[in-house]
């Protein structure tokens, strides 16, 4: 896991975007063997924030971690991810974990080989002088506001992130509000697929949520778009009226954005690197 060193839009008035920009038809290939079925229960999400103009040297520095925990057979596994929009200067690693035990575990097995170890904290002072500022947090896994997570990211290329920021005390209200999409979208376009996360560690725990969208291309955005009407005229405007009033109410502010996989600052299943040569295994 990178540094578990544990040391859409408008919701209203554009409510219905939220959601309906998600959906994407769920992913139905098989996950690896080396990697969990589905989300994970918990996420640990590192956020970089780099200098401008220095993605290239940073990249080759967590690659050479990469190759020293391959080598290693460590076999911990992370994502990392560049920002298309937004701050296009930063960079998230997202890790999985069922247990805090676990999370535990997988830091002392990375810091107890001696190699791993020596390369990460030589990388770790290069990369301070890359880095302007990276937190981190923890998300817990919402499997009643989800809808058919992906089995698998080994054919996704992009991820659309929209992070909401909920009114103090109408978490609630706003879990109701996502259920009723949900529900929504069951009737009405029932291929979409999303994942929730609700942050419970770091700057804004309890009151934070993270919608993710796994793409296999950029051309889902699209779909996504275009399901946006397709739900609409099948919802009704009884049902978005009342979305509209309650949205405004639960959500203090939303920020959606792209990120990209990127290869060679992720730690995927070796599998992955021969199944898809052309993308996890470029050199």
């Amino acid at each position: 896991m990178k540094n578990v060193r544990m040391g859409p839009f408008t919701f209203i008035p554009a409510a219905l975007a939220a959601l309906a920009l998600c959906s994407v038809p769920a992913a139905r290939a098989q996950a690896s063997p080396d990697m969990a079925q589905g989300p994970p229960k918990y996420l640990y999400l590192n956020n970089v924030e780099l200098k401008p103009g220095h993605g290239g040297e940073f990249a080759k520095l967590e690659n050479e971690e990469i190759e020293a925990m391959r080598t290693a057979k460590i076999h911990d596994l992370y994502f990392g991810m560049w920002s298309i929009t937004g701050n296009t200067s930063r960079v998230l690693f997202f890790h999985g974990f069922e247990s805090y035990a676990d999370l535990q575990k997988s830091h002392d097995d990375l810091m107890g080989n001696a190699a791993v170890e020596a390369v990460m904290s030589k990388n770790n002072a290069a990369e301070g002088l890359l880095t302007v500022a990276h937190h981190s947090s923890i998300y817990s896994y919402q499997k009643d506001l989800s809808q058919n997570p992906p089995k698998s990211l080994e054919e996704m290329r992009f991820t659309r992130l929209i992070l909401f920021h909920v009114r103090d005390g109408q978490q609630e209200a706003f879990e109701h509000l996502v259920k009723v999409y949900k529900q929504a979208y069951e009737a009405s376009l029932p291929e979409a697929s999303w994942v929730i996360f609700q942050k419970i560690y770091g700057l804004g725990s309890g009151t934070t949520y993270l919608l993710a969208t796994p793409l296999k291309s950029l051309g889902d955005v699209d779909t996504m778009a275009a399901s946006g009407k397709t739900f609409a005229d099948k919802t009704g405007p009884d049902l978005l009226a009342m979305v509209r009033a309650q949205g405004t109410t639960t959500i203090e502010s939303e920020e959606a954005n792209l990120y990209a996989f990127g290869t060679k600052i992720s730690y995927v299943p070796g599998k992955w690197l021969t199944d898809s040569p052309d993308f996890w295994g470029k050199k």
